[in-house]
């Protein structure tokens, strides 16, 4: 139950480093279209982390060649600094984003449209952080897990039940929940091979605390809350083909969402994974382009 070292950058090329508040480093890639940018998608991610680097194919169909792209790691995960798999307070993983996003904004062109997009759990992560940044034009959410089903490789077994209770208790702070689960049992390919890439990336964090847990687990089941009070545009999209998020749930916030102008697209075999997104890639620039 070991996390990998934290990796720095091979080069300056991709990206810099933002020093939040509280003085720890956080690391932001932005890719740049060819000429002015229409917006700046500001690609969110869950505890986890993301890498931007086999992320490039999504940040490139994102652009479309006119749109800004900012990928932030997440304080304990990439290249930024702080405890893989725990955090002291979960308060700053949250407010890290809504920092560095409210400097970004500040330092652009006042009529650049701004879209937070969030795919899987960072789904809630946008909905929370568009409440602490001061300019959201629309938010983009791509299988929104607010219901989940039980999936082979990915649903905690009994024994793990009993495991996490035990830390719960006597050691919430220890990294012991494998997010990564157990690939090999999953059915789907092409979702196998995404699920394996993934748990062999040192960027990406495997094993979390409880504590952690528990907080993200909070913050998925605030979603439908944060829905009812949503006063800004929303594409959101779901692949038919998912085998963890429930259509129901999206279709929930969906319904829920205050502000009128909302999209919801249904992707025809579309898994849990970033197919997803790159299938439904003329949808979302076109959803854009109406902003």
């Amino acid at each position: 139950m070991k996390n990998f070292d934290r990796p720095l950058p091979a080069n300056e090329s991709e990206g810099m480093f933002h020093t939040v508040s509280d003085g720890t480093k956080i690391f932001v890639h932005t890719f740049l279209p060819g000429g002015d940018a229409i917006a700046s998608i500001y690609m969110l991610s869950g505890i986890t982390g993301i890498n931007h680097n086999s992320e490039k194919d999504i940040i490139e169909s994102l652009s479309g060649g006119k749109n800004r792209v900012v990928v932030i790691h997440p304080r304990g995960t990439g290249y930024s600094e702080g405890k893989r798999g725990d955090i002291e307070d979960f308060s700053k993983f949250l407010d890290d984003y809504a920092e560095i996003i409210n400097h970004d904004v500040l330092s652009r062109k006042s009529g650049s449209k701004v879209i937070l997009f969030g795919h899987s759990m960072s789904t809630a992560v946008v909905l929370r952080i568009a409440e602490k940044i001061g300019k959201v034009d629309g938010a983009i959410l791509v299988n929104p897990p607010f219901k989940m089903k039980p999936a082979k490789g990915m649903s905690p077994t009994l024994g793990d039940y009993f495991k996490y209770a035990f830390y719960y208790v006597f050691a919430p702070h220890k990294p012991v929940v494998n997010m990564a689960g157990n690939p090999a049992l999953i059915e789907d390919e092409a979702e196998r091979k995404e699920a394996e890439t993934r748990g062999r990336d040192p960027l990406l964090v495997k094993y979390f605390s409880l504590y952690y847990m528990n907080n993200s687990r909070k913050l998925m089941t605030s979603m439908m809350e944060k829905a009812k009070k949503a006063d800004y545009p929303l594409l959101l999209i779901y692949g038919d083909n998912d085998s963890i998020v429930e259509k129901t749930g999206c279709d929930q916030i969906f319904e829920a969402w205050k502000n009128p102008h909302k999209q919801y697209e249904v992707i025809e075999n579309g898994p849990h994974g970033k197919l997803t997104v790159l299938k439904a890639i003329d949808k979302i620039q076109g959803w854009i382009s109406a902003l």
